[in-house]
């Protein structure tokens, strides 16, 4: 394992209105290189604690720091530009907006944290090569795909941007086996010994295949399962 930290969350909590903990007293830390996969039951929190590590959610209590200005810094004091170029929440429902699949694509450049970066026309299309669809599919309707479609247009809109930590709802659940594949090939090619990410899977046979770590979440608690035997033979 790196020993460069890229992240670390102590003592974390969210109570909703209703007085409801919905996290409760979580801590971890996350360093390069590795693969996290989090499990657990629907409604456990797995979703919340990663919108909670991307700062899109606030904390009853606790503290999340990110390796920022050669310090772990509490993301609260990172300018939010800044914020957004180390850490990329994919979410499972994505956003859209009216147009094509280029101009969703696009979409992330018109932002200001993001406009020193020029859009890779020709690296999409080799990306989306990979997942069957010809260069024309870079400018079909994004009302006529399919979810699994729109699925992988949100995750290469997210890679793109070469993120240092990737956060990773369930995104293979709307996608078919060799798709599926095809995203999970990606993702290592991105990851090097100075990203990680998390990816939360139902899916047991996913541990081995893309996980050095597994955490565990059960009613808002986390627990970390020891990784020996997880970790990944990449072909």
């Amino acid at each position: 394992m790196s020993t460069h930290q890229l992240l670390n969350f102590n003592n974390i909590s969210i109570i909703d209105e209703a007085d409801r903990t919905l996290l409760d007293d979580v801590s971890g830390s996350i360093y390069g290189g590795d693969r996290i996969v989090l499990m657990g039951a629907s409604g456990s929190g797995k979703s919340l604690l990663l919108s909670a590590l991307a700062s899109q959610i606030p904390l009853t209590q606790g503290q999340i720091c990110l390796a920022y200005a050669n310090q772990m810094t509490d993301i609260t004091s990172i300018p939010p530009p800044h914020l957004r170029q180390q850490i990329a929440l994919l979410m499972q429902t994505p956003v859209m907006v009216d147009g094509t699949v280029r101009d969703n694509l696009m979409l992330p450049f018109g932002f200001g944290h993001h406009k020193a970066k020029q859009f890779d026309e020709r690296r999409h299309i080799a990306w989306l090569a990979r997942f069957g669809k010809s260069a024309d599919f870079i400018h079909q309707d994004i009302t006529k795909l399919s979810g699994g479609e729109r699925q992988i247009v949100h995750f290469l809109r997210t890679l793109q941007l070469e993120p240092t930590l990737l956060l990773l709802d369930e995104p293979t659940a709307a996608l078919d086996t060799v798709s599926a594949g095809v995203l999970m090939s990606l993702v290592h090619e991105w990851l090097d010994e100075h990203r990680a990410y998390i990816w939360i899977s139902h899916r047991t046979d996913e541990v081995v295949t893309l996980g050095n770590h597994r955490w565990q979440m059960m009613a808002g608690r986390l627990e970390c399962v020891p990784s020996v035997s997880l970790e990944r033979v990449w072909r």
